[in-house]
């Protein structure tokens, strides 16, 4: 059954048009879709406009629920987001932060509930041992896993994650998407990521949605959309794909094209 429907979104900064007519495919539950493209292409205004924080024309509906229509509280138990910018490096410390989170949402949850849910997250992420940590003693790695925990808390059917990997090393950006894989999957949740490595989308996300200045120029399967020929139009590299056997492919950057100013 499909959950999220996006179809004709676009909207503006001022003047200037940054989302043109954009459309998805059906999204149903159990699905994570990769965003895809290089800066300013659109990504997190896109973003913006699934989580209610931007106005935008066209429609944008989960569960039935328009997001112009329905009150933005209503909209907020549904959907969470994890910004691209981590917590500020304050003095509080991640529990701290996500008992006030919680209280601030009003969760429906007892205090023990809570406390056990905020144990489990931060053993999922591998927070346990930074839990009493000032935010300011950790790194951006560490305060990035913290967003991550915060949006988490909330149990959202629509998760939301802005680069979610952008300050992590490897081990954690693999971390992190098969986390978010296994509670999409075994909870029937949907999940957008707006992504730059184009081999762990590959590998994570069921659709990929390719966009390049606020159009979309591909969207579907990893291997309907991460060809040489969409590759070379929207980041300008010569690449090689081939099957892994795994049920997705594998992108190999070969060399950069000649430069284009326009989109650099």
């Amino acid at each position: 059954m499909m959950r999220l429907k996006v179809q004709s979104v676009s909207t503006t900064y001022g003047k200037k048009t940054i989302l043109h007519d954009v459309s998805l495919p059906n999204i149903p539950a159990g699905t994570i879709v990769g965003l895809l493209g290089p800066n300013a292409s659109g990504k997190s205004t896109l973003m913006k406009c699934l989580a209610g924080e931007k106005k935008c024309d066209g429609h944008i509906s989960f569960d039935k629920l328009n997001v112009a229509e329905t009150d933005q509280k209503h909209w907020f138990n549904k959907v969470a987001t994890m910004p691209q910018t981590p917590p500020s490096p304050t003095a509080l410390t991640p529990t701290e932060l996500m008992w006030s989170t919680a209280r601030a949402l009003a969760l429906p949850i007892s205090d023990r509930e809570l406390a056990r849910n905020i144990e489990r997250i931060f053993k999922d992420l591998g927070l346990v041992q930074f839990a009493l940590s000032p935010l300011y003693t950790l790194s951006g790695g560490k305060r990035q896993l913290v967003g991550l925990a915060l949006a988490l808390i909330r149990e959202p059917e629509l998760l939301l994650l802005d680069e979610p990997t952008s300050a992590l090393d490897l081990h954690w950006k693999i971390s992190v998407l098969a986390l978010v894989h296994g509670k999409v999957k075994s909870e029937g949740k949907i999940a957008l990521a707006a992504l730059h490595d184009l081999d762990l989308a590959a590998r994570y996300c069921d659709i990929l949605v390719l966009l390049k200045q606020g159009r979309i120029v591909a969207s579907g399967p990893p291997f309907d959309v991460l060809t040489s020929q969409n590759i070379e139009r929207v980041y300008h590299v010569e690449t090689e794909i081939s099957d892994t056997g795994k049920g997705y492919p594998r992108i190999d950057v070969i060399a950069p094209l000649k430069e284009n100013h326009e989109n650099a």
